[in-house]
């Protein structure tokens, strides 16, 4: 099976891993990433689209869309951050429970 190094690494996934039928590379540490960059682009789009709707409301609307999107914003990425990084945790706990299986030669050597 794959070691911790091997999806750390900093080329990411390739084409050829997305079709590994092996799994012996991972794909999610790369796919997080890109996710997580996707969440705050659309994020901010949709505060600035929601900030140039308001424009066309009163001026009530213009200052509430910037405090009420922006706080919107924030606790969105910072909910859609958490949920990322419980996915990592995933692969951090089965790298660690590989190295601990290695160190007291348990089942893992036995692949």
């Amino acid at each position: 099976m794959s070691t911790g190094e091997e999806h750390e690494g900093p080329g990411g996934a390739g084409f050829k891993d997305i079709f590994d039928l092996t799994f012996s590379t991972y794909v999610t540490p790369t796919v997080v990433r890109v996710i997580y960059i996707l969440v705050i682009v659309f994020g901010a789009l949709w505060w600035v689209a929601l900030v140039i709707a308001s424009l066309f409301q009163n001026p009530g609307a213009v200052l509430a869309a910037l405090i009420l999107g922006g706080i919107a914003f924030v606790i969105g990425v910072l909910m859609w951050r958490v949920f990322l990084e419980l996915v990592m945790v995933i692969f951090s706990i089965k790298d660690n429970t590989e190295r601990m299986a290695e160190g007291s030669g348990g089942a893992a050597n036995q692949e």
